[in-house]
């Protein structure tokens, strides 16, 4: 049997972490979850208290201590949960969920490293003591000051190195152009780390993006090109190599992107996944806050902004506001639509970045702050529900993206695996977008920005230096 240094030789070697076994959240009645470093996966049922084990991972810390899959967890710590989950995104990780996140942390952080649990197998109680992996807790100061998130943070980016392909992109889960998209959000996350060495890495990635998505586009012809969603996430990881590194190189592919996505609004300020505004021309507001994040960061790298296109924009972007929310919706159509942080997120952050419009991104950093619950609900997409709703708290109030962060303790937690990377943790709806990015490398990518967040490097983060990743 492997024991911890076991794994840790494992995974070393190359060898992917424990990946829970999800399904892709379209359920409305249960929702499946990674349970963090005992390499296990669980479920809840709507309504219930008990923790139904779906799966347990070869040679893992669950296995290890005798869960099996097909247990319930009754009690952990000697303790039943006060709140039955519910698959109401407003509730969050209340429930069983959070107590055991909160439990895990402690037992990893305590002098035996052992998590008590009763569990329910065959009609029979059965009391298990489980040995966890040792590890500090999240410090008061996180995450600012906090050793284990700067840990976690840097394993995470370390194993994204380490799975990069050789042609620079990151496997997707489906395929596609996936992998353009998933390479993005990997790069950044990458670049986050302030390595130098790893500047290969990131650049890696960009030539990859380049000649499969950016090589595409015809400068006089906006119906020719990538997805808009892809040109968008593509100038963010330009804009943001260019002010780190201060190296101009990309600078054409990054116009390009931009001009392409001036060329998509229509006349009515609507957008779409391409030169088309879908669904009866109502479009997708999501489309539109990424292209106002990928020109607000071109223009900190001398791009100039096609005002036309951002004021055409801006008109729906207005109209799309929810008036019981003060988010962004899913489009003009239906402004009070449930899933707002990506939306919301993007919007802030562009406007902050700009330095346009102070009281609209207020505005919607303080519905991202109301609705943190909702921070994983970005309609089929998770990943971009925590990279940009965290980052437009972030940028435009600090303070409460430290006390939303401390919030979410329980949550990173539960993503953390036993060798100190992330496990992908979706939505309690459909999550099959990320799915189609890839669940691993995705994940990984997610929790290392939320974590980056408080490093404020990038320029999405609140930073301001530009050259940072020259200066010591």
């Amino acid at each position: 049997m492997v024991g911890f240094s076991g794994l840790l030789i494992l995974f070393c070697r190359g060898e992917t972490p424990y990946q829970p076994k999800l399904s892709d959240g379209k359920s409305p009645d249960f929702h499946d979850f990674p349970m963090g470093v005992l390499s296990a996966t669980g479920r809840l049922h709507d309504l219930e208290r008990e923790i139904v084990i779906l799966d347990v991972g070869k040679a893992g810390f669950a296995e290890q201590g005798g869960l099996r899959s097909g247990d319930r967890i009754i009690s952990i710590e000697g303790k039943i949960s006060k709140q039955s989950f519910s698959m109401s995104t407003d509730t969050g990780l209340e429930g069983p969920q959070n107590l055991i996140g909160k439990a895990l942390e402690s037992a990893c952080a305590s002098k035996n490293q052992i998590l008590n649990m009763e569990v329910e197998r065959n009609e029979k109680k059965i009391f298990l003591e489980i040995k966890v992996p040792s590890s500090p807790a999240f410090a008061s100061t996180f995450p600012q000051k906090c050793s284990k998130s700067r840990k976690y943070f840097s394993g995470i980016v370390d194993h994204l190195v380490d799975i990069q392909h050789e042609d620079g992109s990151w496997r997707p889960g489906v395929g596609g152009d996936a992998d353009v998209y998933t390479g993005a959000f990997c790069a950044l996350a990458v670049l986050s780390a302030d390595k130098k060495e790893y500047l290969p890495t990131v650049k890696g990635a960009i030539n990859f993006i380049r000649k499969k998505s950016i090589a595409l586009i015809k400068p006089d012809d906006p119906k020719v090109g990538p997805k808009s969603w892809q040109t968008s996430t593509n100038a963010i990881l330009l804009a943001e190599y260019q002010l780190a590194t201060g190296d101009d190189i990309f600078f054409e592919d990054l116009k390009k992107c931009c001009d392409l996505l001036a060329g998509r609004v229509s006349e009515n300020g609507r957008m779409g996944h391409a030169y088309e505004v879908p669904y009866e021309r109502t479009g997708l507001v999501i489309i539109n806050v990424q292209a106002h994040l990928a020109w607000a960061l071109a223009a900190k790298c001398n791009y100039k902004i096609n005002r036309k296109a951002w004021d055409r924009s801006m008109v729906e972007i207005r109209k799309s506001i929810g008036p019981n929310t003060g988010a962004l919706g899913y489009s003009s159509r239906v402004p009070d639509y449930p899933d707002i942080p990506a939306r919301t997120g993007a919007m802030a952050t562009a406007l902050a970045i700009a330095g346009e419009e102070p009281k609209m991104a207020k505005g919607f950093a303080n519905a991202l702050v109301k609705y943190q619950t909702r921070m994983r609900h970005a309609h089929s997409m998770t990943s971009i529900g925590l990279i940009y709703g965290m980052a437009g708290i972030k940028v435009v109030d600090p303070k409460a993206y430290e006390k939303v962060m401390k919030k979410w303790i329980p949550y990173l937690e539960l993503c953390r695996t036993s060798v100190g990377t992330a496990a992908y943790f979706g939505s309690k709806r459909n999550y099959a977008g990320d799915a189609y990015l890839g669940y691993h490398p995705i994940g990984n990518a997610t929790v290392a920005l939320m974590l980056a967040g408080s490093e404020s490097k990038l320029f999405i983060h609140g930073g301001t230096t530009r050259n940072w990743l020259e200066k010591p």
